[in-house]
C-alpha cells in the first residue's frame, strides 16, 4: 500500500489539487493547540491559501495535548493530508501542505514550549473543545478542581492542561515578542474568556506573568463554522479511492466554511481576510447567532436523535417529527433570542443550516455531537432560556429540548433499549442526582439545583414545572409524545 507523502504526491491525478508553493521555504509562524480534524479542515485551509499566494511566514506546527497517534501519522506523511469537500454526488479533493510539524505535548514538551516562546511565532491558535479550558460553565471562571490544572499549579514547568501549556510557553517568551492567541472553540466571547481564564490561572503562581497576559497579549474573539465529522473507515476509503494512495489523516467535510475574526491583534498576523475570513470590530452578534442557531439546534438533534436511534444528523433529518421539531426550535424559539447583524439575511442563514443538516454524505454522528453536554448546554441553550424567562416568555421547543437532554442522561438507553455511549466527564454527578429522583417533578428540581451546569441564580418555578411536565411525557409516551405535542 502506498501512503500519502511528499514523493507520492507526484502520483496523484490532475483532479486532486496539491500545494503549488515551495514547502521548503515555509517557516513556522503559527502554533496550533488541538490538531484535530476541525482545525485541519478550517483554519489550516485559510492559511494554506496565504501560503499559495506567496507568504511563507505562516507555516503551522500542530500540537496534540492528549492523543498521540495523529502526530505520528502526519509525520510519516510529511505533514500532508487531504480534504474532500462533498455534498451529494459533487466532491472535490485537495492535498494541504500548511503543516510543517506535529507534536505530542506529553512526549515532546520542551520542544512545544520552545516553539511557543519563539519570537517568529506570533500566532497561537486553539481548538481543544469547551472542556479543554478548565472552565466552570456555570460561573464562567476558572475551575480549580480540574485535576490537570491542580497538577500544573504544583508543577507549572511540566504542564498538562491547555492553560498550563500556554502559560509555560509565554513564561519563556521574550517580553518584546508580540503575540496573539486565537481561540476557535464554541464559547461565548471565546478570546476574552480564554484571556480571563489564563490570567486567573497565572495569578495563582506568577503575578508578573498574569499581568503580562492581561496587558500585552491579544486574544481576539472569533466565530468558526464548518461541519467536520470525525473520520471513519468509510471516509478514509473514499479519500483513498479519490487520491489513489492511502491517507490516514484524510478529512471529508461539507463545502461551507465561515470564519469571523475580531480585528484585535498584537504584532504580525496572517492576512486571513484575503482567504475569505471576515475581519470585524465586533464578533459577538455572529458568535451568538451561530452558537444558538447552529450549535443549539445540533445539540437537540443529537440528544433526540440518540434517543430515537438515529445515528447521524442526516438520518435524524429524515425523521418527520424530529425534522419539524428542530425547524421550529431554530426558526422560532432560538431565532427570537438572537440579535441579527445589520444587513445579514438570517432567514436565508436558517434555511442554509437546515439544508446543510440533510447532507447524507457527511455522516455526522449524533453520538459525537452529544459529547460533553454539561459544557455545551450552558452556552448553547441556557443563556437564551434565561433571557426569555426574564421577559416572561416561554420557549416550548427549547424547553422540550432541555427535557430531552435530562431524559437522555437519566435513562442511559435509547428507545430501542440499547445502552447509550456517553462521553461527558462532567455528567456523572448530575446523572446521580437525576437517578435519585423519585418522580419527574423531583428530577426537574434536582437538575436546576445542579449549580455547576445551571448556575447559582434561581430559575422560575413555572419553568421547572413545565420541564417536569415534558419529562412526564417522555416517561409515559417517549419522544413521539414530546415531539407531537410541540405542534
Amino acid at each position: 500500500m502506498t501512503f500519502l507523502n511528499y514523493l507520492s504526491c507526484e502520483l496523484l491525478s490532475d483532479a486532486v489539487s496539491r500545494p503549488s508553493y515551495d514547502r521548503k521555504r515555509v517557516r513556522p509562524g503559527i502554533v496550533h493547540l488541538g490538531l484535530g480534524a476541525f482545525h485541519r479542515a478550517h483554519q489550516a485551509l485559510y492559511t494554506e491559501a496565504l501560503l499559495a499566494r506567496g507568504d511563507p511566514r505562516w507555516g503551522i506546527v500542530g500540537v496534540h495535548l492528549r492523543e498521540p497517534r495523529m502526530a505520528g501519522v502526519l509525520a510519516r506523511q510529511d505533514y500532508l493530508y487531504s480534504v474532500t469537500e462533498r455534498t451529494g454526488e459533487t466532491a472535490t479533493t485537495r492535498v494541504v501542505g500548511a503543516l510543517c510539524g506535529a507534536l505530542h505535548a506529553p512526549t515532546a514538551l520542551p520542544r512545544v514550549l520552545s516553539l511557543l516562546a519563539e519570537p517568529t511565532v506570533s500566532i497561537i491558535s486553539t481548538t481543544v473543545t469547551e472542556k479543554g479550558y478548565s472552565l466552570n460553565p456555570a460561573t464562567g471562571d476558572l475551575d480549580q478542581n480540574d485535576p490537570d490544572l491542580a497538577h500544573d499549579l504544583e508543577h507549572p514547568e511540566m504542564p498538562r492542561s491547555t492553560l498550563g501549556v500556554l502559560a509555560a510557553g509565554i513564561r519563556q517568551r521574550p517580553a518584546t515578542a508580540p503575540l496573539s492567541v486565537v481561540c476557535c472553540d464554541n464559547m461565548t466571547a471565546n478570546g476574552s474568556t480564554l484571556r480571563k481564564l489564563l490570567f486567573q490561572y497565572a495569578s495563582l503562581f506568577d503575578r508578573a506573568l498574569a499581568q503580562r497576559i492581561h496587558d500585552d497579549i491579544a486574544f481576539p474573539d472569533c466565530m468558526v463554522d464548518r461541519i467536520v465529522p470525525a473520520a471513519t473507515p468509510a471516509t478514509l476509503a473514499e479519500a483513498e479511492a479519490r487520491l489513489g494512495v492511502r491517507d490516514e489523516a484524510a478529512i471529508v467535510c461539507e463545502p461551507f466554511t465561515q470564519w469571523v475574526i475580531e480585528d484585535r491583534f498584537s504584532g504580525p498576523r496572517p492576512a486571513w481576510e484575503e482567504a475569505g475570513a471576515l475581519l470585524t470590530r465586533d464578533v459577538a452578534l455572529y458568535q451568538s447567532m451561530k452558537l444558538r442557531l447552529l450549535n443549539g439546534t445540533h445539540s437537540a438533534l443529537a440528544y433526540l436523535g440518540q434517543l430515537r436511534n438515529r445515528a447521524t444528523v442526516a438520518e435524524a433529518m429524515t425523521d418527520p417529527l424530529l425534522a419539524a421539531f428542530v425547524t421550529r426550535l431554530m426558526c422560532v424559539d432560538l431565532l427570537a433570542t438572537v440579535t441579527v447583524p445589520d444587513g445579514f439575511d438570517v432567514q436565508a442563514y436558517c434555511r442554509d443550516l437546515l439544508q446543510r443538516f440533510t447532507n447524507p454524505t457527511l455522516a455526522h454522528q449524533t453520538q459525537q455531537i452529544a459529547m460533553d453536554g454539561t459544557q455545551k448546554v450552558p452556552v448553547r441553550w441556557l443563556p437564551a432560556l434565561r433571557e426569555s424567562q426574564a421577559l416572561g416568555l416561554e420557549r416550548p421547543a427549547l424547553e422540550r429540548a432541555l427535557a430531552a437532554w435530562l431524559h437522555y442522561l437519566y435513562c442511559g438507553r435509547n428507545e430501542a433499549g440499547t445502552p447509550l455511549v456517553m462521553s461527558d466527564p462532567g455528567a456523572a454527578s448530575l446523572i446521580t442526582r437525576l437517578q435519585a429522583s423519585a418522580n419527574a417533578s423531583a428530577l426537574a428540581q434536582a437538575a436546576f439545583e445542579h449549580t455547576s451546569v445551571f448556575g447559582t441564580a434561581p430559575w422560575p418555578q413555572a419553568l421547572i414545572v413545565r420541564i417536569a411536565r415534558y419529562l412526564t411525557q417522555l416517561r409515559e409516551g417517549g419522544t413521539d409524545a414530546l415531539l407531537a405535542s410541540a405542534g
